[in-house]
């Protein structure tokens, strides 16, 4: 089991949407604001996720998808905590 909470705390909040989006379906751009509230709402509350969030898509990290999916953009890189399988991931 992932341990999300910790993966938000130990983190930078660009890898860890890195790691949301890595699925070729991508994620949901609700859920990903429901995950940052539940596990660290600061992220949320102070701006920072929109902040960041807007800079990785300029970037080509992130891109939208259909139906407010974000998915990898064409400059988008696997963090290296999932390399190194931390939080449980396998």
């Amino acid at each position: 089991m992932i341990d999300f909470k910790l993966m938000v705390e130990e983190q930078d909040i660009r890898d860890v949407i890195s790691f949301l989006v890595k699925n070729v379906n991508g994620y949901g751009y609700p859920q990903m604001d429901r995950f940052f509230c539940r596990h660290k709402f600061s992220l949320v509350g102070d701006g920072v996720f929109m902040r960041v969030f807007a800079e990785m898509e300029n970037k080509g990290e992130i891109q939208w998808g259909e139906k407010i999916v974000v998915k990898k953009g064409p400059n988008w890189k696997e963090p290296k905590f999932v390399t190194q399988k931390k939080y449980g991931i396998e």
